[in-house]
């Protein structure tokens, strides 16, 4: 594959290990294009802003972007991110897994993100990535700040805070999508008391570079009524 001249030996070496991962590979030559933009933008701003831990190697950038795309591959397979679907992602920071998402969808994602460096990232990397399925918001999500009717919602950090932000942003029926690890356990009680149903466990594996990385994705529905 031939890669834009301003791509680098660290946006090089991320595509390779994406390439060699089918559930990456999968998406197709544009979605690997998009993703060798986002590279180079985070390791430029992740230079002079504490975007995330070590944006300059390879092997966990690609571990993030492969973890973002869970809901893609687990099994069985989330077809949630179709056309028109309303993504809310909470708490974006470095674009994970808002952007990577994105990148690798249709769906529209609305990015909420507290601080305004990682904002400013977010808005620009989107642009530079050429995604118009995209909008960033600077703002604390709460329940109080989110919108409502959102198909879905994602957060890599799953807590209290964010089972109360899906109870009001999720229309009847809407999904939450909250990445864990395997040893992380959440009440189901929290779920039940916002109006979401105990959470389905999926597991999975990522590749870090010689080792793997155990994953969890929790999947909540809201309640129809």
């Amino acid at each position: 594959m031939k890669h834009r001249e301003t791509s680098t030996p660290i946006s090089d070496r991320v595509l390779e290990i994406l390439e060699a991962t089918p559930a990456a590979a999968a998406r197709g030559k544009g979605f690997l294009e998009r993703i060798a933009r986002f590279t180079e933008a985070l390791g430029v701003w992740g230079a002079r802003t504490n975007l995330t831990a070590h944006p300059e190697d390879p092997v966990e950038v690609a571990f993030h972007v492969i973890d973002s795309l869970a809901p893609l591959f687990v099994t069985p397979p989330l077809n949630l991110f179709e056309p028109q679907t309303q993504v809310l992602d909470l708490g974006s920071g470095a674009g994970f897994p808002g952007l990577i998402l994105a990148a690798a969808s249709d769906a529209e994602f609305i990015l909420i993100e507290a601080r305004r460096k990682r904002a400013s990232f977010l808005s620009a990397s989107a642009t530079e990535m050429g995604l118009t399925n995209v909008t960033v918001i600077c703002r604390r999500a709460t329940p109080a700040t989110v919108g409502e009717d959102f198909d879905v919602l994602t957060s890599r950090a799953v807590g209290e805070a964010s089972i109360e932000i899906a109870a009001k942003a999720l229309r009847p029926g809407g999904v939450a999508l909250l990445w864990a690890s395997p040893e992380q356990q959440i009440a189901a009680g929290l779920f039940r008391a916002a109006g979401l149903s105990e959470p389905i466990r999926h597991e999975y594996v990522v590749g870090r570079g010689s080792a793997v990385t155990r994953r969890s994705l929790l999947v909540a529905r809201k309640s129809l009524t």
